[in-house]
């Protein structure tokens, strides 16, 4: 789990600077100290499931921080007179589409924790710890992380015409820019594109579907075990004596050494 911390800070040191990795290192330790909060409350213990669960969630969780970040750190390069309305504006921005984001990762995997069966309770710590881990990211990407950003990054210059709103935000267009604007504006402008893509989009889910249904993918409760072994299992018939038994193993064994592998 520190690896995994580590890697995700180092990622943002890398794209965005040390301050707003600073930021990041600081978010994702409090939003996992709740989740470990939650999982006692739960009565889980700490194991090796409920770390798989967080380290599975550090992926996720981290985004909500790094959507807020990226967005500030962009508002603050615009030169706003005041950084702490540029703060509140850029978390207000993005507000919505996290919230939805959020969510969706919870309802999706919140319904495994009602599974039953043998594998039921070995899987409930996992939706649990993530989806807790979920939401406590948002409440962390709007309470904690503007106020970390405002003091680490508000006081610095950037090298940017002076703005007092988001009237005045002009940025560059890029390469990405022009090639994303190049892919959406026939699907906007285009009502039959787009809804052939909606439609290509929607086959490509039913044919998903039906690999299940007829039995293209197999299905197993358990994964095969990747182990360099063979496993042989010899059912003789009842008042078989023990030289015909030990006569038909013998005989497999010599098919078994025939195996290249």
């Amino acid at each position: 789990m520190l690896i995994a911390t580590a890697a995700v800070v180092l990622l943002m040191f890398f794209a965005l600077g040390r301050r707003e990795a600073l930021v990041v290192a600081v978010a994702v330790p409090v939003t996992l100290a709740m989740t470990l909060a939650t999982s006692a409350l739960f009565g889980y213990t700490l194991n090796r499931v409920t770390l798989f669960a967080l380290i599975f969630a550090i992926g996720i969780l981290v985004d909500d921080a790094i959507v807020v970040v990226e967005n500030i750190h962009r508002h603050f390069q615009l030169g706003w007179t005041s950084p702490l309305r540029a703060a509140v504006y850029a978390t207000d921005e993005v507000g919505n589409p996290t919230i939805l984001a959020t969510f969706t990762v919870i309802a999706a995997l919140l319904p495994l924790a009602f599974v039953s069966g043998l594998m039921g309770p070995y899987m409930r710590p996992i939706p649990i710890n993530a989806s807790a881990a979920m939401f406590f990211s948002l409440l962390v990407a709007f309470i904690i992380t503007p106020y970390i950003t405002l003091r680490l990054l508000g006081g610095i210059k950037h090298d940017a015409k002076p703005a007092s709103g988001p009237e005045a935000e002009t940025p560059a267009e890029g390469r990405i820019e022009r090639l994303y604007g190049a892919v959406m504006r026939p699907l906007i402008q285009r009502g039959r594109l787009r809804a052939a893509v909606l439609g290509g989009v929607a086959l490509i889910l039913l044919a998903s579907i039906s690999l299940f249904y007829f039995r293209a993918v197999r299905v197993k409760m358990l994964p095969y075990d990747n182990k360099s072994e063979f496993q042989v299992i010899v059912d003789m018939p009842e008042g078989t004596t023990l030289e015909q038994t030990a006569a038909a193993t013998r005989a497999l064994a010599a098919v078994v050494r025939g195996e290249p592998e």
